[in-house]
């Protein structure tokens, strides 16, 4: 597990977009929908190819480099597949993100826990709770009816929420300290 660095500048980053998409999501939450799809099918073509490309001239042993470049065609399948029906997507992504959220809520109310040097601590385990708590609200949205437009205004709370407290929590840092979680 690579060890996860918490800086004043780092939380203040992920504060602030997290606070954008927050915002996003409500002003445009159709449109947000599809741009999050595009987003992930985009991303998903990109490191598929980029990765089939490694596989392809690694000095890896031939199976590694065959599992890379099969896993890497899927990819590249998956993202067209994206772009030529992104509602797919969106119905499957609404469950990745639940989990997601539920897992990085579970990880940071551990580390608050945790890590007792960690200044204003109890600000990262309340972002830990709120993300449970959206995730679970997330995993029982109804489907495919209108739950991943509720998934966009959740995800737009979250978004909120979550950003200010991060932003609170950088700006709380003094200049120079450094948490580093294993």
């Amino acid at each position: 597990m690579e060890p996860e660095i918490f800086t004043k500048g780092g939380l203040l980053a992920r504060g602030i977009f997290a606070l954008i998409i927050g915002i996003l999501c409500f002003l445009v939450p159709l449109t947000m929908e599809w741009v999050i799809a595009y987003l992930v099918g985009i991303f998903l073509l990109v490191i598929s190819v980029i990765t089939g490309g490694i596989s392809v001239s690694s000095a890896a042993p031939p199976l590694h480099k065959w599992g890379t470049f099969i896993l890497s065609v899927i990819g590249v399948i998956v993202a067209l597949l994206i772009f030529v029906s992104p509602i797919w997507l969106i119905v499957v992504m609404t469950f990745l993100v639940a989990i997601w959220l539920i897992v990085t809520g579970i990880a940071d109310v551990v580390f608050a826990a945790s890590v007792k040097e960690a200044p204003h601590r109890i600000l990262l385990w309340i972002a830990g709770v709120i993300a449970i708590i959206f995730g679970l609200l997330i995993a029982v949205v109804p489907f495919p009816t209108k739950g991943t437009l509720v998934v966009v205004i959740l995800i737009g709370i979250f978004g909120i929420i979550y950003g200010i407290i991060s932003i609170i929590a950088g700006l709380l840092m003094r200049k120079g300290d450094l948490v580093i979680v294993a």
